[in-house]
């Protein structure tokens, strides 16, 4: 028989009181109010790795952090929109904007493309060693004479 913690979930967080029984409407608010997922963690008190470990343990967290995700994310659409309606679209800090949702979103908003340009999809070999040969010029022979 196997003795020891108990893997923790959620369920068992909420038994010992560690976060509250309303922990899934509270997450969803979180989110409506476009805050990021670091809110969630902290609104959690727990680390990053175990909010991770509950994501993976846990499907109704992961649903609960999915749509807060998606909810933070409509809030940042909802009020350049807004602006943009109202006439006040020169009050948008745009490069502001833009730095927030691809931080906070950059799944979906990074303007980055990899390219794998060296390995040509195949996988590298960690094991091979590259090897640098430096080679000197060879002094002027016609200063070296002087």
């Amino acid at each position: 028989m196997k003795r020891g913690k108990k893997p923790f979930t959620i369920d068992l967080l909420v038994q010992r009181e560690r976060i509250p029984e309303t922990w899934y409407d509270d997450i969803l608010e979180i989110g409506r109010q476009g805050k990021a997922e670091i809110h969630i963690v902290n609104y959690m008190d727990i680390s990053w790795d175990t909010h991770k470990r509950l994501m993976e343990r846990s499907p109704k967290y992961l649903e609960a952090v999915s749509k807060a995700k998606k909810l933070s994310e409509q809030w940042w659409i909802d009020i350049v929109r807004q602006q943009w309606v109202e006439g006040k679209s020169k009050s948008i800090n745009s490069n502001h904007w833009s730095l927030m949702v691809r931080n906070m979103f950059g799944e979906r908003w990074s303007d980055r493309k990899e390219h794998d340009i060296t390995s040509k999809g195949e996988k590298i070999n960690p094991d091979n060693n590259i090897q640098i040969e430096i080679i000197k010029p060879k002094e002027d022979e016609d200063n070296s004479q002087e």
